[in-house]
């Protein structure tokens, strides 16, 4: 009688089809996490369960599958061939697979060691961020510093306060840059004062980071920086409004309602706005409701305020006329700032103005709401299990700030993770009071 076994010859066909949907999954990251509709559940469903499932296909194969798929792959020019291949290499449970990656960020071309650096801080292989930390030496390159930075936070683990300190004199404006990043993450392994230096500037980039990291440290010169650069019409200025309206007293919302004069900021004024939680904010959107341009992000922000679901007779179907405004150049790679707004659903606004001249009467106009409810401490870290994902990295700035760095989630990591970084924070919100009262009432330093 003769005895069957199973081929052990790979199956080459399945596993270059799981490699080109692992391609595929990667390739939408990005817009998945921008996602103006899509909420978390569905993002975590739909794209990362999908990725996770054909990287560990790939990364379980034999030797020969490394060889034959994964190596030659890490090698091409292509962000999605690279990605995948880097996070199933880092997935297989031989050491080679590290070895060759961590090759890879030192030695490759500059671009694709910013396609490996993705790989790394979404792998969950176990020790990983022992051999990243000894990327941060003064002798590696500055690219590959500033990336391990980068993959060191979404991995959740601090460069260490030393090693921070020399990241953020750091000649190179990339590895400040990365720096700044890690310590909004962890405000008190950062010295103050170099957050604080990067102020000025010459890069807008470095300077929002460093609004963002000096309000997490609860720094009021960081605060005065922020009102004073809010008609800024750069990175710096379009991150400085949005923190006015996440921490703003009543003139700062009224200074940002009078940004919609300015054709040049009404688009980030609206945004901004959105998160504000103010009746004046909802009242400035009605104008623009019907705007060719800025309908969907007006509709966007009086929603996210109100509550409001456009549906039946408050949904306007869009035109030809309906042009969205193109996302920014730096939309697709900055958490802040809002992705493309073809997504967003357009209201009628006579419709809308007719519902919220009942709506407003329950409202207190001094009082902030998310969503038609009340803006506390518990509904903010419950709105960033609820809410699409494009609004829910400002939400998570706030968390940061508001806890002075104590609870964080990173909006660009595994949702898994995500979800635990929110369920820690739920005993910090339900110890609050109330009402979350505005950033200058407390920053002291």
């Amino acid at each position: 009688m003769w005895a069957f076994r199973p081929d052990p010859s790979p199956r080459w066909d399945l596993l270059e089809e799981a490699f080109d949907e692992a391609r595929y999954q990667w390739q939408q990251r990005a817009f998945f996490l921008q996602s103006a509709t899509l909420l978390p559940g569905q993002v975590a469903e739909l794209h990362e369960e999908r990725l996770r499932a054909f990287v560990d296909m790939l990364a379980h194969g034999s030797s020969r599958v490394a060889e034959r798929l994964l190596l030659p792959n890490l090698q091409e020019d292509d962000r999605e061939r690279v990605g995948v291949a880097a996070l199933a290499l880092l997935a297989s449970a031989t050491p080679q697979g590290l070895t060759v990656v961590l090759k890879e960020l030192r030695e490759g071309a500059p671009e694709r060691q910013g396609w490996v650096a993705e790989a790394l801080a979404l792998s969950e292989r176990p020790r990983l961020t022992r051999h990243l930390v000894s990327l941060l030496g003064p002798k590696e390159q500055p690219e590959v510093q500033g990336a391990t930075l980068e993959a060191l936070l979404l991995q959740g683990h601090s460069p260490g306060e030393a090693v921070l300190t020399e990241a953020l004199v750091h000649p190179g404006p990339m590895v400040r840059l990365a720096a700044l990043r890690a310590a909004r993450r962890w405000p008190r392994d950062a010295e103050a004062g170099l957050v604080r230096k990067e102020f000025a500037s010459g890069a807008p980039e470095l300077r929002a980071a460093a609004l963002e990291a000096g309000l997490v440290q609860a720094q009021r010169p960081a605060w005065q920086a922020c009102q004073a650069a809010a008609e800024a019409p750069d990175a710096m200025g379009r991150t400085a409004r949005l923190l006015l309206a996440l921490g703003g007293e009543d003139e700062d919302i009224s200074r940002l309602v009078k940004l919609l004069d300015t054709p040049a900021l009404r688009s980030d004024a609206l945004w901004a706005l959105g998160f504000s939680g103010r009746t004046a904010a909802a009242e400035a959107c009605l104008p623009w409701l019907e705007d060719p341009l800025l309908g969907g992000r007006a509709a966007e922000a009086f929603c996210a305020i109100t509550g409001l679901v456009l549906k039946d007779g408050l949904l306007r179907e869009r035109e030809e006329e309906d042009d969205p405004l193109p996302p920014l150049e730096e939309d697709l790679r900055t958490p802040l700032t809002p992705g493309p707004d073809d997504a967003l659903p357009l209201a009628v606004a006579s419709s809308v103005e007719r519902w919220w001249s009942e709506a407003r009467k329950h409202l207190r106009p001094d009082s902030r709401i998310l969503g038609g409810r009340p803006f506390t401490a518990v509904s903010l870290v419950e709105a960033l299990e609820t809410f699409p994902m494009r609004r829910r990295p400002p939400l998570a700035l706030e968390l940061a700030i508001r806890t002075e760095g104590q609870y964080a989630v990173e909006p660009r990591g595994w949702l898994h993770v995500q979800r635990r970084q929110a369920a820690a924070a739920r005993s910090w919100s339900q110890g609050q009071g109330a009402s979350l009262r505005p950033f200058a009432t407390w920053m002291s330093r």
